[in-house]
């Protein structure tokens, strides 16, 4: 009876060893699923070996092990401690997955309704827990086909086990992850949603589950990460490493005719798998490189062709000015021309078209809510003010805070300006919602303090670090910065500023990849609103534009810049315009 109990444990069925002969107990297979988790509905004879569920209808016993079919039950030819029928069981095994594996980790099967066949199907239950909560499943049919719980809540898979470990292998899927187990690895996890198409503009739903492990993830010293070998796996390890920090990040590579950690398991072993784990590269981000280091992200560019900038929604600046991660854009101009404004509507139209989110430094659009105002009334494209005869409904004010909300966050510390605190917020912002760009605005409310530098040094030290905390983080990083010069014309109007003219000025040409004038031809006219903006540099002038001028308007009563009297992007917040998007051929402008 001593072998049964242990096979009856090592098969989920938790008896009573008080008690004797027959009893009832949870059933492994379903329990966790029913309204009445508690219930003990699974009949077990701890003598004779056998159970039945009275709920789920599973049945065997410890001699024959046996899978309920529609044909006659069968002897298996190898011994089955696990809760999963001799089909799963050889499966796995194929795999080189072992049942001891399958039951450390609580892999379990059902019939479930797969939507991709329109029927109910056998299909394996991977199982998420946080502690002893069952927080998701994710299910796989014989055809390759996934479902999920619906509402459940994306975590890591196998998250108890890296929740203390100083490393973790995040993989791109839970058989990956058993691989690397199977190799002696226990801290390997997996997303749960598997890597993004490489012409899915929305990365954001696949890796969700980081941000809700985020305060497990945050203390890691070594995250590896163990993507397949292609397309697919390539933009889901960007992702994650731009995320989780490169400067922490390894890259775990696999032999050639390999895609995965399982095909490594399976066409060599794991010893050969382990070697890879050992042999990770760390994500080239400084020192010194060979062809190797890069080889992936050439290969990927040459067939795909190098990223280019993003249009920021008119037609008329498409020439001239694109968005582009990884560089560091400078908006200057006179003050009063505009300047936070245009920044502020090309990071709402960036929004709306590709999903971007955004991390704010504002401080001198303070109260936050009413900076968050102004982006609503940006937004929508009307007024919230209550002394305004045609306001804005509350149904549109309700819509535009739920836009605001998921792609805005604001930073304002409460004493420390400092540039260091400023960025750990940005860094903060990458892990837990995948900020796509940040803006300082202006460089002058950040403090300062040169400890004992020249202007000139302590400004080309700050830009330095701000450009490496973009390229680190794959980020749009948009500083505004005034003009130390400002020359008035006889007429009342102004000089347009250079960027000399910024406190500095060598080091901001040097140190930007885009610089931005914001200036309004005729400010002394009430009535005259044209916008001219001056792009006096781009570094990448095959990927973003060329240098040159061109013109906008602004409207008050909507609080955005529009071209030829309209807004572009009208029709797109009107129907709610799915957000994600990298490809334009299909957009208005």
């Amino acid at each position: 009876m001593i072998d049964n109990i242990s096979i009856l444990n090592q098969l989920g069925i938790k008896i009573k060893t008080s008690k004797f002969g027959e009893q009832k107990v949870k059933c492994p297979k379903c329990s966790h699923l029913r309204k009445k988790k508690a219930e003990p509905c699974l009949s077990v004879n701890v003598e004779e070996g056998w159970w039945r569920c009275h709920h789920c209808s599973w049945k065997g016993s410890v001699k024959y092990y046996r899978k309920e079919t529609k044909e006659d039950y069968s002897i298996p030819k190898v011994s089955n401690f696990t809760a999963l029928s001799n089909k799963m069981v050889k499966y796995f095994k194929e795999r080189k997955i072992k049942q001891g594996t399958l039951i450390r980790n609580q892999i379990t099967q059902c019939d479930t309704y797969m939507p991709a066949r329109n029927k109910k199907v056998p299909a394996i239950m991977f199982n998420y827990y946080r502690g002893k909560e069952l927080v998701n499943i994710k299910y796989r049919d014989g055809n390759k086909n996934f479902k999920q719980e619906k509402g459940a809540e994306p975590i890591l898979y196998k998250l108890n086990d890296v929740i203390d470990t100083p490393n973790i292998i995040i993989c791109e899927g839970e058989i990956d992850a058993l691989s690397f187990e199977e190799a002696g690895i226990l801290y390997a996890t997996s997303v749960n949603m598997g890597a993004p198409n490489t012409n899915d503009g929305n990365v954001e739903k696949k890796v969700e589950c980081i941000k809700n492990c985020a305060n497990v993830l945050e203390d890691k010293k070594k995250i590896y990460i163990a993507t397949d070998s292609d397309a697919n796996g390539r933009r889901l390890m960007e992702e994650l490493s731009r995320r989780l920090g490169r400067e922490r990040c390894y890259i775990i590579n696999y032999p050639e005719d390999c895609k995965d950690a399982n095909d490594v398991l399976v066409k060599y072993d794991s010893k050969v798998l382990k070697e890879c784990y050992k042999k990770a590269e760390h994500y080239p981000i400084e020192g010194v490189f060979n062809l190797d280091n890069v080889k992936r992200y050439m290969l990927d560019n040459f067939q795909n062709g190098k990223p280019k900038g993003l249009p920021i929604g008119y037609k008329v600046a498409n020439a001239h000015y694109k968005l582009r991660t990884s560089e560091l854009d400078i908006y200057t101009g006179v003050p009063g021309h505009g300047k936070t404004h245009f920044a502020f509507q090309v990071m709402i139209n960036a929004s709306i078209i590709y999903g971007w989110k955004w991390g704010i430094f504002s401080p001198e659009n303070y109260p936050v809510g009413d900076l968050y105002d102004t982006l609503i009334e940006m937004y929508i494209g009307n007024t919230s003010d209550k002394e305004s005869m045609d306001r804005m409904t509350i149904e549109d004010y309700q819509r535009g805070m739920d836009f605001i909300k998921d792609h805005f966050f604001v930073v304002y510390p409460k004493e420390d300006f400092s540039l260091d605190s400023i960025l750990s917020k940005f860094k903060y912002l990458v892990l837990v919602h995948g900020i796509k760009g940040t803006i300082i605005d202006p460089f002058n409310q950040l403090r300062h303090d040169f400890n004992g530098k020249t202007e000139a040094n302590y400004l080309a030290e700050i830009l330095n670090r701000i450009r490496r905390f973009e390229q680190i983080n794959d980020l749009k990083m948009i500083v505004v910065a005034h003009p130390r010069v400002i020359r008035k014309k006889d007429d009342g109007t102004y000089e347009i500023p250079q960027a000399y003219d910024i406190s500095g000025g060598a080091n901001w040409i040097n140190k930007a990849d885009n610089i931005l004038c914001i200036h309004r031809p005729n400010p002394m006219d009430f009535y005259d609103t044209n916008v001219d903006v001056y792009v006096q540099k781009i570094k990448f002038q095959k990927l973003t534009g060329v240098p040159g001028t061109f013109s906008l308007s602004f409207d008050r009563k909507s609080s955005r810049y529009l071209q030829d009297g309209k807004y572009p992007l009208e029709e797109l917040v009107n129907i709610n315009f799915p957000k994600g998007l990298d490809k334009t051929e299909d957009i208005p402008f």
